[in-house]
């Protein structure tokens, strides 16, 4: 078992989880506090859900199921874990998941309001409360959402007690409760942090250039600490093309995608909070006659669009095996000056298919939802120029 905490954030649906997760890795970033935040329910969003305008989520969302291999990696991943863990778990879990839920080593309720249903809320609490009992978990916090409510503290000890408001979609937690909360979690995780990041850098492949793009310093051309798409020439003269790289921390897909072709064809390797350190697998093409099966869900789709070629990274399924590529084969994107890549992937799938085409292409741009459109991470000739945006 890991010696790292893994923190549940638990609660019926509709109660805020996912905007609670996202505004607490905000706020544990920002004090510099190292944790992965696992999706463990086949909807689970990445940060890009509350970042990105809501009529693209709508579009470009795609809602899993849970099935029992699925339960079976989060578990994997539990027991494996190589950071401290945020974990954000379904509204209503079967005994397989709650089982599961032991491998964690604290547990965070959030119970929303139904206003249609003014009995819910006691319901819904003794009902979680129980689910937390027969998980063994100790309570962290006991937070009430009330969507149009205020926010209010009222205890800090032993347990976080109280009310979160406006927990919506786009928006992020504020208030007394969510502070108290945030101390309690940099605390149950203190020393975690380093540990970890010592150990994963330690662990780099040797002879490579280790390059730290978490908290970006000023020769890597983020002058802020925080990465922009006018930071990507910087990046690319403060590193030597065609050399190795191994890639650690948390940026932007296009930073992650530069830096892959930047050190074509050289090897690129990435941390993944996942799998550890990996190097992106090659992957098969969709008319090679002798291809296994697919792995679930997976269904990318290539089409020509006015300028460029367009290839969507499509999969219906939270877990993309690294260890299974062959069932992971790219369709042939049509002929075109450029090329725009786009899916939400796991960067070492992102970077394999970027690195695999980029050299059939005058240019090649990384869809970001937050941005609402491409950022180039490639473009030898210079035009479109490094960093720019293309709407989509």
């Amino acid at each position: 078992m890991s010696l790292f905490p893994a923190v549940l954030i638990g609660g019926p649906p509709h109660s805020g989880k996912s905007v609670l997760v996202y505004s607490l890795t905000q706020a544990l970033r920002a004090r510099g506090v190292a944790h992965y935040a696992l999706r463990a329910c086949p909807d689970g969003e990445g940060d890009f859900s509350n970042e990105t305008d809501q009529a693209v989520i709508r579009l470009i969302r795609r809602r899993g199921q849970f099935s029992t291999a699925f339960t079976s990696y989060v578990s994997a991943y539990l027991r494996e874990r190589r950071l401290p863990l945020l974990v954000d778990v379904g509204g209503r879990p079967t005994d397989d998941q709650i089982a599961v839920f032991s491998l964690c080593t604290g547990a965070v309720l959030l119970v929303g309001e139904r206003p249609d249903d003014p009995a819910a809320y006691a319901r819904d609490h003794t009902h979680w409360l129980d689910i937390l009992d027969r998980a063994g978990l100790t309570l962290l916090a006991d937070l009430r959402s009330d969507l149009h409510g205020n926010n209010y503290l009222a205890a800090t000890t032993p347990v976080v007690v109280g009310t979160l408001s406006g927990l919506e979609r786009g928006q992020s937690a504020a208030g007394p409760a969510f502070e108290a909360l945030v101390d309690r979690l940099a605390q149950a995780l203190a020393g975690a942090d380093i540990a970890s990041a010592h150990l994963h850098r330690a662990a780099a492949p040797p002879h490579m250039r280790l390059v730290v793009v978490e908290a970006p310093a000023p020769s890597l051309g983020a002058p802020d600490a925080r990465w922009s798409r006018e930071s990507l020439p910087a990046l690319a003269a403060a590193v030597v093309s065609g050399e190795p790289v191994a890639i650690y921390g948390r940026a932007p897909n296009w930073v992650y995608a530069h830096l892959a072709l930047h050190a074509a064809p050289a090897e690129v390797w990435l941390f993944d909070a996942r799998q550890g350190w990996m190097t992106p697998p090659p992957l098969p093409r969709h008319d090679d006659p002798n291809l296994p099966p697919p792995q679930l869900g997976w269904q990318p789709e290539a089409e020509a669009r006015p300028g460029y070629a367009w290839l969507d990274l499509i999969t219906n399924s939270q877990y993309i095996d690294p260890n299974q590529a062959e069932g992971l084969p790219l369709p042939v994107p049509p002929p075109a000056s450029g090329l725009i890549i786009s899916g939400r992937v796991p960067y070492w799938l992102l970077l394999g298919a970027a690195r695999q085409l980029a050299a059939s292409y005058a240019w090649l741009a990384v869809y970001h939802p937050p941005l609402n459109g491409a950022v180039v991470v490639w473009s030898p000739g210079g035009d479109p120029p490094l960093g720019h945006l293309l709407p989509v």
